[in-house]
């Protein structure tokens, strides 16, 4: 399968059609506790790490499961690992993408916030 996409014009982009294209980013300490109401998250991606990580999401996207995940952690000088079309630097915190059926984006302004 060939996805194609038009770099100039996002007009008719089809997953927008819906508003179920939809994610919820959320940060956890080591204790597990959710802490994303304290916290900023940024992400620092070079020209081919975004190229590498939006090929790897579209392929995901087509293999899509509920409750699919990758687990991407911080390379280590002995152990570089690509996941996803990136490589996470030493200093980077671990990320996990998880695949969950969305709801429209006014779902979560109602009261029914899970993914």
């Amino acid at each position: 399968m060939e996805y194609r996409i038009d770099i100039e014009n996002d007009n008719e982009d089809v997953f927008e059609v819906k508003a179920d294209n939809v994610a919820e980013i959320r940060v956890v300490n080591k204790e597990g506790r959710d802490i994303s109401n304290e916290v900023v998250v940024n992400l620092f991606l070079s020209q081919n790490g975004l190229l590498g990580l939006g090929t790897e999401l579209i392929r995901l996207a087509h293999k899509f499961k509920e409750g699919k995940h990758m687990h991407l952690e911080p390379s280590e000088e002995e152990m570089q690992v690509q996941r996803m079309g990136l490589f996470l630097t030493p200093n980077s915190c671990q990320l996990t993408i998880l695949c969950g059926e969305g709801k429209t984006i006014d779902s979560y302004f109602k009261g029914e916030q899970d993914i």
